[in-house]
């Protein structure tokens, strides 16, 4: 099977920081080892994105009881017969 290439597209962005945001960027590039500050912003982004990412995983980890009960209530509905089919062809 032929996996199919993506493309890959560059983009140029011009961006206006504050002091303190530049300051921000300085630091977080000289604590990954990166010298230019237009290469420290895409890694910033994947670090946001993978800490986003952890944080949803640690909620969801932590809101399983709600959850449980949640499904034990609806599995109940439905065997009392409250509750209807999904018909996602109905309008």
């Amino acid at each position: 099977m032929n996996t199919p290439k993506t493309a890959i597209h560059e983009h140029q962005l011009t961006v206006t920081l504050t002091d303190e945001q530049y300051e921000l960027l300085e630091a977080f590039a000289a604590e990954k080892g990166i010298d230019n500050l237009a290469l420290a912003l895409p890694e910033t982004l994947r670090e946001l994105v993978n800490l986003s990412d952890q944080l949803w995983d640690a909620l969801f980890a932590r809101s399983t009881a709600p959850l449980d009960k949640m499904a034990k209530q609806a599995l109940k509905e439905h065997r009392a017969g409250l509750t209807e089919d999904l018909d996602l062809h109905k309008s």
